[in-house]
This record gives structure tokens, sequence and C-alpha cells, in this order.
């Protein structure tokens, strides 16, 4: 009893070993469904070398399916030890639909036989496993053999090999079809399993990006907040200092004896000071912008947003901001324009828009328009400031591309935009200035009423 209970086991693991290398979940689903077709030909052809012996079809029909059982048995061995599937797809594409099929069918009563079934088989299986033109080629060259083999047979009667006998045709035709819709059911099964098994394992997948997505927002806004305490300090103080070297009458000058604007031999403390002012709202802007990226891409509930009264009201706060540079502002804005959308992205986009134009921009003017532009709502910043080169132009909504910049604010103008379904693009001329525009979707009378207004 040991011995026999020692041998099943063995028995156990041997069968469990062949199972994994042949139909293991860490195979390619191709591989798998390959093999299903293998291991399920090898018996299916064994199945039917009996039948045929049994019901007398004769010595060539049993030798074609006992040669067609070792060649899929051959395959399937191959596969395993090369891990090279796509060379067994041809070589039973070729060899066993195209040749041993149509031999089978003629040595085996023709259409008055099991062969038809297969047929179907060979057709669906060639379409599953190959791709592209390769699959279109052979599947219509395995029905133009298929068509052309029925056709011989009907008008050429002597060359089929008929079963003895009306019994045997019921039963090659009944084993034919079974065989056939078992082969091709195992697989259709084994297909739909591991389109679940991936479906399962991306589900899984979601969840964890969406987990390092949340502690990577999380992480990014506390870490915006805590940045933006010290930049605004930062950016109070110099501004106090500005102030007081103006109520001293310092002008900003140089060296000792240096006129007061600074000269050759550096800048002075106004100039200085406006520089640090200037890196310090570009840190803050750069700040701002990784959090709203971040968030967008979290997800934020969108509402519609009085598109006219967020540009308006967005316009206005950089107006004392270009003013100081010397810069007129202008708007010109349609009322009523409605989208849906986030209304602190949008926001941030019209602010890079804006802070771009007052940086490349000195003595000028800013114009912001919006207005409906068929079914969207066109908005246009524009200045008349030092312009694009003509090399950086084309990239310039590129993550890290810039003419001074932080090389972030045009890109997340991209991503807000594009998030929104919208679209943006520029036009510059060196020397005459730039206009950025964007469209976005605009929202009707009425519609958007279930999200509330923003």
């Amino acid at each position: 009893m040991g011995k026999l209970g020692g041998g099943c086991g063995r028995l156990r693991r041997a069968a469990s070993g062949l199972a994994s290398a042949h139909f293991g979940a860490g195979l390619d689903l191709r591989m798998r469904l390959f093999n299903v077709l293998a291991a399920g030909g090898t018996a299916a052809s064994l199945l039917t070398a009996a039948v045929s012996a049994a019901v007398g079809a004769g010595a060539p029909h049993v030798l074609a399916c006992l040669a067609l059982a070792a060649l899929s048995a051959g395959l399937l061995a191959y596969s395993a030890r090369t891990g090279d599937c796509r060379t067994c797809y041809y070589v039973s594409t070729v060899v066993v639909f195209l040749v041993f099929f149509p031999v089978l069918f003629f040595t085996s009563g023709g259409y008055r036989s099991g062969m038809p079934a297969f047929f179907v088989f060979a057709v669906a299986f060639t379409a599953a496993m190959l791709e592209g033109r390769a699959a279109v080629a052979l599947s219509l060259a395995e029905l133009a053999v298929y068509a052309s083999s029925c056709a011989v047979a009907y008008l050429w009667p002597d060359t089929v090999r008929a079963l003895p006998g009306e019994r045997a045709v019921v039963i090659d035709t009944v084993a034919g079809f079974t065989a056939a819709a078992s082969v091709l059911g195992a697989c259709i099964l084994l297909h739909f399993r591991m389109y679940d098994e991936r479906q399962r394992r991306l589900a899984e997948l979601n969840e964890i990006l969406e987990g390092a997505c949340r502690v990577k927002t999380e992480f990014l806004s506390h870490l915006s907040h805590e940045m933006r305490a010290p930049l605004a300090a930062a950016s109070v103080n110099v501004q106090t200092v500005r102030e007081i070297l103006a109520e001293l009458g310092d002008g900003g000058g140089g060296p000792p004896g240096a006129p007061a604007g600074g000269d050759a031999a550096g800048p002075g403390p106004a100039e200085l000071l406006e520089g640090a002012q200037g890196e310090i709202m570009r840190l803050a802007r750069m700040v701002g912008g990784m959090l709203a990226l971040a968030s967008l891409c979290e997800g934020a509930r969108r509402a519609p947003v009085d598109l006219s009264a967020l540009v308006l009201g967005g316009a206005e706060a950089m107006r004392l901001t270009l003013a100081r540079r010397g810069n007129a502002l202008e708007t010109e804005v349609e009322p009523g324009l409605r989208v849906l959308g986030v209304a602190d992205f949008l926001a941030q986009v019209e602010a890079n828009l804006l802070s771009n134009a007052c940086a490349h921009t000195r003595d000028g003017a800013v114009t912001v328009r919006a207005a409906r532009a068929g079914r969207e709502a066109l908005v246009t910043v524009a200045d008349t400031g030092d312009g694009i080169a003509p090399g950086l132009l084309p990239r310039v909504f590129e993550r890290g591309v810039s003419a001074g910049g932080t090389g972030f604010g045009l890109y997340l103008c991209r991503s807000v935009v594009e998030s929104h379904g919208g679209r943006i693009w520029i036009e510059s001329e060196r020397g005459r200035g730039t206009a950025v525009s964007f469209a976005l979707p605009a929202l009707t009378d009425g519609e958007g009423e279930g999200y509330g207004d923003a």
C-alpha cells in the first residue's frame, strides 16, 4: 500500500508539473491557447484514429490521424521547451490545417464525415491565434482550400474514400464535431478566464495606483502649504525693504559714488531686491502649479464655471503687477460665458498666462479677450513684449522648456485645458509680442444645472 501511495503521489506531482509547464498562469495568453490546441489536437487525433479503426475507415486514414497526433504532441513539447509558440502557430496552420486536414477529408468520407467541423475549427483558431495580415491571408487560404475540397468531392466522388455505411458516417460526424467543439470551447473558456484574471489584476493595480496618487497629492499639498508661508514672509520682507529704501531716498544705486540706478560696477539694492522678488514669485508659481497638477491627476469635481467673471477677476488681480512694469491692461470679455470645469484650475491657467506676459513685457500692453466662438469659449492673452524665438516656439508647451521661466507654467496650462476637453495654442513674433489662446467647450443656457454653480 505504501508503494502504491508513493506511486500515486509521484504521478500527481508529475501531472501537476506538466499542467503548470503548459497551462500555468504565468504563461502568455497565446502560449496557453496554443498548448490547449496542441493537447486537444493530440487527444482528438487519437480519438479519431480509434473511431476510424472501429468503423473500418481504412488504414490510410488511421495512419494519417496517428501522424497528426504525433505532430501535435511534438509541437506541444517544442513550445514548452523553447517558448516559441509563433513558429508552432505557422506549422499548425500550414502543415496541419492546410495539408493534413484536406488529406483526412478525402480519406474519411469527404463532406459526409466529421471533417467539416474541423474545417470550421481551423479557420476560427487561425483568426484567433495569428495577427494582422498573416491572420487574414491564412484564414482566406484555408477557406479557399476547404471550399475547393468540398467542390472536388462533389464533382469527382471517386476522389473520396467513403465511410462503410450510414452508421460509420453518424459515428464519425458526432466524433468530429464533439472533438472540434471541445477543443474550441476549451480555448474560449481559457481566453475568458485569463481575461477575468487580468481584469482582477488590473483592478488591484488601479487601487495601488490610486493609493499612491493620494499619498503623492497629500505630500505635495503639505509641501506646498509649508513652502508658501516662508515664501510669503520673504516676499513681504523684500517689499518692506524696498519701501524703506524708497523712503530713505536711496534709489538703489551701486557702490558709493555710482549713479542711483546702478552701473557697470553692479546693480543697486533696489534692482537686487526686485530680482529677488521676481525669483520668489517664480518659485511661488511653481509650487502652486505643482499642487494644481497633482490635484488634476487625482481628479476634481467639476461644476459650471462663470468663465467671464473668472477671466475678468484674474485680469484685475494682475492689474497692479502689470502697472509696476509700465504695462497697460485691456480687457474685452463677453458676458455670460460658462464652461464645465474646475474654477481653481482655470484661474491658474489665466494667472500663468498673465504672469508670462508681464515677465516678458515692459512699457507695453497686455490684452485679455474672452468670447464665444461657435460651441466654444475662446480666451486669449496677448502682449506686446519680447516674443518667443522661432526655434523654441513649437516646444513651449513641453515640460521643462522655458525662455527664462520655470518651464512648468505652459505645460500646466496645456494639461489643465486638455483635461477639460479643450485645446491651447500660441502665436508669437520675435520682438512684437505673443498671444496664447485656449478654447473650452461652452455651456449653453440650461446646461450643467444639475451640478450646481461654482
